[in-house]
């Protein structure tokens, strides 16, 4: 096929230029030869950029990004590369390996499923496959229950519909973290050759084998074995925004006696494009897309609402308050909510041991390090951004006896209890639940309750806010103002910054005076706190989402006044570094 090498070298950047011929002359490639060619005719430049200019990277939350050509991009390429180096490296470590699959409801995940499991089987891998869509925590718990070597689930979580994702786990459940991630990657950088069977000979041959009804159960009675409450009286509204909360969230509270629970239907339909969901972006973090499980749970006249996105490991939960209004609780106030129900209930019965522990990222609230401290367990929240660490987290703190009680992301996950090592909005639903059900016998609501707990402890309040940096310019602009920011070469004047925190070097250094001194987290990674008054619950957090194209602030200040005194800190210095960012 001929091609204008010379058009391609004058209109891309040099690494663009390396993976485009590579995709170009290497025959494990020719599948997309073809529609890269059109692109190439069409001029279409900047799509090329975007979707050559780097090798899409294991982040947060394993490999990412639109499904299309290109070396950036998941396909059946980038797919069949993990799974194949994924293979290779099971067969180096672990005698008779194998891998439990599954996926989520979006367009092309079936696809990307089937060509992993004809990849790992015929590189003899064992392969446990779901017959249908689950959620990602269910997979988790699949990957432990059945033995599994490592676990595979294809989904991009709450990224809207042209996006897909493979999230890689290693035996303990949790998703894989270093060696292994590093490992992958340098094994799937040298793959040429792939070896895919056919998927459906591999299934009549039973070296796939098909698993389904008998899992989830399991999975099901271990979510209801950690109610804490018997109150059942709650009517609840919910939406699983076109994804597989179905499977877990609604299975775990009708398995464990909530009887009134009334779908959102329009968004009970299994549709990856996410046709009623605004902008078609399923994010429960996003007011927008919790829109009509408002809607509903006011002509209910209610309770609760609980949202959840397509892979069901984030969650949203709602309350009608007393003056008739939602209130739709962030991702740190339903941790905080969920983490002094939990604590209380394991006090009230005398059931808090010695060695109990919380674990939270680095941008999680302070506010459970307040309820730690109150309830007398520990705490651990030097973790960067991604549930992975907090999975590392509870096999390390569990190999000296300590119990894990609960873990939490400001991003809307939770997990409760260790039968799964990722997110879970099953058991989070379950336990806000039961919690808004006690105090609705108390004529309480949740809103009432979260009030409660800030008058005893203090006024935590968070914001977060994200600059959408798409493509190979966006990425290029993150790195700018990042090293900017490293180096003290942007205007911060204004800020009263007492303390800057770099976590790839672990060095602190203070505004004031130069002074360098070594700062305490589990791994390095590329981001930068802002500390102010020599406080570390009052301090901005910037990195780069690890799924996203988004430059990522996290704001949190405590103030022992009030809660508007401390919204209006954030605010105020949230709307200066937001202008000099992008000045």
């Amino acid at each position: 096929m001929e091609t204008n090498i010379d058009m391609i070298r004058n209109n891309l950047s040099e690494p663009a230029v390396n993976n485009v011929l590579q995709w170009l002359d290497n025959p494990k490639y020719s599948i997309y030869r073809e529609e890269l060619a059109e692109l190439i005719r069409a001029e279409n430049w900047q799509e090329l950029e975007d979707s050559f200019f780097k090798k899409l990277e294991f982040g947060t939350a394993g490999r990412r990004g639109k499904v299309g050509v290109g070396s950036n991009r998941l396909n059946l390429i980038t797919v069949s590369e993990s799974a194949q180096a994924l293979a290779e490296y099971l067969n180096q470590t672990i005698q008779s390996p194998s891998v439990a699959i599954a996926c989520d409801t979006r367009l092309s995940s079936k696809d990307f499923t089937e060509c992993a499991a004809a990849t790992l089987v015929k590189n003899g891998v064992k392969v446990f496959m779901f017959s249908n869509y689950r959620s990602t925590p269910e997979l988790s718990f699949a990957v432990r229950y059945l033995k599994a070597s490592a676990g595979i689930m294809i989904t991009a979580s709450h990224n809207p519909p042209e996006d897909n994702g493979i999230k890689v786990y290693w035996s303990d459940g949790a998703q894989i973290s270093a060696p292994h991630d590093t490992n992958l990657m340098e094994i799937a950088a040298k793959i040429d050759i792939f070896k895919i069977g056919d998927f459906a000979t591999l299934v009549e041959s039973g070296r796939i084998e098909i698993v389904g009804r008998g899992i989830d159960q399991k999975y099901i009675e271990a979510n209801v074995k950690l109610s804490l409450s018997n109150a059942r009286d709650l009517k609840i509204a919910y939406s699983p925004l076109h994804g597989s909360g179905m499977t877990n969230l609604l299975a775990t509270l009708e398995e464990a006696g909530f009887k009134d629970i009334t779908l959102v239907e329009e968004q009970a339909i299994i549709d990856g494009s996410f046709p009623f969901v605004p902008e078609h972006k399923p994010n429960p973090e996003n007011p927008k897309s919790n829109t009509l499980v408002h809607k509903k749970l006011l002509e209910l006249n209610g309770d609760i609402a609980i949202t959840t996105d397509p892979d069901a490991d984030r969650i949203c939960v709602s309350s009608l308050e007393k003056t008739g209004e939602v209130r739709a609780f962030n991702g740190n106030e339903s941790a905080i909510l969920a983490a002094d129900f939990i604590l209380s209930k394991l006090a009230e019965r005398g059931e808090l041991k010695s060695g109990d522990f919380i674990a939270k990222s680095m941008v999680t609230t302070d506010a459970l390090n307040a309820l730690a401290n109150k309830y007398g367990v520990n705490i651990y929240d030097d973790m960067l951004v991604g549930f992975k660490y907090i999975g590392r987290k509870i096999l390390e703190k569990q190999q000296i006896g300590e119990r894990f009680l609960m873990g939490a992301e400001e991003s809307f996950g939770q997990l409760i209890g260790d039968q799964v090592r990722d997110k879970d909005a099953a058991t989070a639903g379950l336990i806000l639940a039961e919690l808004a059900a006690e105090l609705k016998l108390k004529n309480q609501t949740l809103g009432e309750k979260l009030d409660e707990i800030y008058a005893e402890i203090g006024y935590f309040a968070e914001e977060t806010f994200s600059f959408e940096f798409p493509g190979a310019e966006g990425f290029a602009i993150m790195q700018r103002v990042l090293s900017k920011l490293r180096n003290r070469e942007l205007d911060l004047s204004g800020l009263d910054i007492s303390a800057l925190l770099d976590y790839q070097t672990f060095q602190k250094i203070d505004y004031l005076t130069g002074d360098v001194s070594m700062i305490k987290c589990t791994d390095r990674g590329n981001v930068i706190a802002l500390e102010f008054n020599n406080q570390h619950n009052q301090r901005f957090t910037i990195r780069p989402s690890g799924t996203e194209p988004k430059l990522k602030i996290y704001g949190q200040w405590k103030s022992d006044s009030s809660m508007d005194e401390a919204k209006n800190e954030i605010t105020v210095k949230l709307n200066i570094l937001k202008e000099r960012i992008l000045s």
